[in-house]
């Protein structure tokens, strides 16, 4: 169950959930409004393929972040970026991130395929939500530090998570820029095989 703007703030107002800042005029009927924030991660465009197991091949993958107030969006571009807001879910509840219709119909997608927030994210230390986006129309989009594009919906479980996300050995917690995979961390190289760029 999702649920409705009144009680995302009621959940905001007890403390089941962190939004910082929060603004009044930024809850939709189901969901609070998310903006970019003020850093990017541009990809690398030269290169071999990028072995998700391999360290140096992740973390070659994107320049390091960089400051910006805006930033051209080229068709197909991949970049990551983070929300200006930290967040932070309780063990009751879970988030996920939806695009805004107002700049999904220019062509711009928020998240790959991430867009889940577990219980517990940020519970440790408020976080900024890596966005992964890209832009699916044929012509560049400008964006802008700022700018609301996300919706934060919050769900609530049946009963509170017993191993939530701020317990496990490899989590993405305390940073308000965006970070690349840490695939490599949590899952080793697969036995039987060898990191061929060590």
């Amino acid at each position: 169950m999702y649920l409705a703007d009144h009680e995302i703030a009621a959940a905001v107002e007890r403390g089941d959930v962190s939004v910082a800042p929060v603004r009044g005029n930024r809850y939709r009927p189901a969901s609070y409004l998310l903006s970019l924030g003020p850093r990017v991660m541009t990809a690398k465009t030269v290169g071999g393929p990028i072995d998700p197991f391999s360290r140096n091949d992740v973390e070659d993958a994107f320049h390091p972040a960089r400051q910006f107030d805006q930033i051209e969006l080229t068709p197909g571009e991949l970049v990551l970026a983070a929300t200006h807001e930290v967040v932070a879910i309780g063990p009751r509840h879970f988030g996920r991130i939806t695009g805004m219709s107002h700049v999904a119909r220019l062509g711009l997608a928020v998240h790959v395929a991430s867009d889940f927030i577990s219980p517990g994210f940020g519970s440790d230390a408020p976080t900024a939500i890596t966005l992964e986006l890209v832009n699916h129309h044929p012509r560049p989009l400008l964006l802008r530090a700022g700018m609301p594009v996300c919706h934060l919906q919050i769900g609530v479980l049946s009963s509170p998570s017993s191993r939530t996300y701020d317990l496990l050995p490899i989590r993405y917690g305390g940073v308000e820029q965006p970070t690349g995979s840490l695939y490599w961390r949590e899952f080793g190289v697969p036995s039987g095989t060898s990191e061929r760029s060590r």
